[in-house]
C-alpha cells in the first residue's frame, strides 16, 4: 500500500527535487502540491523538466495537509512550524526541509530572530542526518531535515569527533553555489553581480548552521556513532567560512583542526574513515579529493582526509549537491529511515559529470 504524501513549498527548488525523487519511488503516491503562488496551474508550468512525466496541479497548503499521510515542507523558516502544527494535528508525520525543528527553541531566537512559535512540538522532532542518526529516525513524526552547509562539514568532520581527534578550535570554509538561497529573486543573485565573482557572506559567527554543527560535532564526541538526537556534550568552537562562487549547485566543505595526537598519518586516517562509513550508502570515502562536479545531480557524499605533517593539522573535505544531499535527497533519505524503507529509493546515486 503506497504512503500518501504531500509536498509544500512545491514551486520552490527544494519542492521540484522532492517532486521529482517522489515520482520514482515506488513505495508513494503524491497526493498534492503546494504553493501560495501557483495555485490551481500544472506543475510543469513551474518546472518545464516534467512534462509528459505528471499531470498533477498546484494546490493550496491547507488542502494539500488534509489529504496526505506524510507532508514534506519545502517552505521558508519561521513561517514553516505552523503548517507543521496543522499537519500534526490532522495525524500527518512530516519532513520539514526547514530549519523550525533543527535546534531547541531555547536557541531558536538566538538564530532565527523570533521565539520559536510551536516549541511544544519539538520533543517530537528528529534531526535528520541519517548516517548519524538511524535509530532514533525509525517512526519519527517530524524529521528535521538539515541545513546544507552543516551537512557538509558535519559529514567532513564526525569520524575526527567520534575518536576525539578534533582540535579545540576547527576552522571551515565552504564554497557554495546560487541555488542555495532558494529561487527568489536578490541583487547579490543576479547574473551580472555573481558571474565571475566570488565572496564570503555571514562570516565572524553569523551563520545560522554553526548551531547545527557544533550540537553535531558535540554529539558525536560525546557519543560515538550511536547518538542520541537530544544528549548533548561539549564540543568543538567551529568558524565558519562560507563563499558563493559562481555555480548554480554545489557545496565543497574544506574543514581544518589540530589535535592533540601526534601519531597521525594519512594512510590511517582514511582508514579511520572508510571503517567509520562502512555501509553508508550514500557517503563514498576516496583517497582523491572530492569534486562538486562529481556530485551534481546526485544525492551523494565524497568525502576525504588528508594530514599535514609540518603543522600536525588534519584536513576534511565533503562534497555534496546543496539541493540533493543538501536539501531534497536529505529528506527523502530521513522519509525512508523514518518509515523503514531502503534508504536509497527515489534517490539519484550518481553524479551529472562532465
Amino acid at each position: 500500500m503506497s504512503i500518501g504524501v504531500g509536498i509544500l513549498g512545491a514551486s520552490g527548488y527544494g519542492g521540484a527535487g522532492l517532486i521529482e525523487r517522489l515520482l520514482r519511488h515506488p513505495e508513494v503516491e503524491i497526493r498534492g502540491l503546494g504553493t501560495r503562488q501557483h495555485v490551481g496551474r500544472l506543475a510543469t508550468a513551474a518546472w518545464p523538466q516534467l512534462a509528459g512525466l505528471t499531470d498533477l496541479t498546484f494546490s493550496a497548503q491547507n488542502e494539500v495537509i488534509e489529504r496526505s499521510d506524510v507532508v514534506f515542507c519545502a517552505t521558508p523558516h519561521r513561517a514553516t512550524a505552523p503548517l507543521v502544527a496543522q499537519a500534526r494535528s490532522v495525524g500527518a508525520s512530516v519532513i520539514d526541509l526547514s530549519a523550525d525543528f533543527r535546534i531547541p527553541p531555547s536557541q531558536y531566537a538566538r538564530w532565527y530572530g523570533v521565539e520559536h512559535p510551536h516549541p511544544e512540538l519539538f520533543p517530537e522532532a528528529r534531526y535528520g542526518l541519517v548516517e548519524l542518526h538511524r535509530e532514533e529516525l525509525c517512526g519519527a513524526a517530524i524529521v528535521a531535515a538539515p541545513g546544507c552547509n552543516a551537512t557538509a562539514v558535519s559529514l567532513a568532520l564526525a569520524p575526527l569527533a567520534a575518536e576525539s581527534l578534533l582540535g579545540p578550535e576547527v576552522n571551515t570554509s565552504v564554497i557554495t553555489g546560487a541555488s542555495g538561497a532558494g529561487r527568489g529573486v536578490a541583487e547579490d543573485f543576479h547574473f551580472s553581480e555573481l558571474n565571475e565573482n566570488a565572496r564570503p557572506y555571514k562570516v565572524g559567527g553569523e551563520h545560522r548552521h554553526i548551531a547545527e554543527i557544533e550540537a553535531t560535532l558535540g554529539r558525536v564526541t560525546a557519543m560515538g556513532k550511536s547518538l542520541s538526537t537530544h544528549t548533548e556534550g561539549p564540543g568543538p568552537t567551529v568558524t565558519f567560512t562560507p563563499h558563493l562562487v559562481p555555480m548554480t549547485r554545489g557545496i565543497l566543505a574544506t574543514c581544518v583542526t589540530r589535535p592533540e595526537n601526534n601519531s597521525l598519518d594519512g594512510d590511517g586516517l582514511l582508514g579511520l574513515y572508510l571503517e567509520y562509513y562502512a555501509g553508508d550508502p550514500l557517503i563514498h570515502v576516496q583517497p582523491q579529493l572530492p569534486t562538486t562536479k562529481a556530485v551534481t545531480g546526485s544525492d551523494r557524499v565524497l568525502v576525504s582526509v588528508r594530514f599535514d605533517p609540518r603543522t600536525g593539522s588534519v584536513i576534511a573535505f565533503a562534497a555534496i549537491d546543496n539541493l540533493g544531499k543538501g536539501a531534497a535527497g536529505q529528506a527523502v533519505q530521513g522519509f525512508n529511515a523514518a518509515f523503514g524503507l531502503d534508504e536509497t529509493l527515489g534517490l539519484a546515486l550518481a553524479g551529472g559529470w562532465p
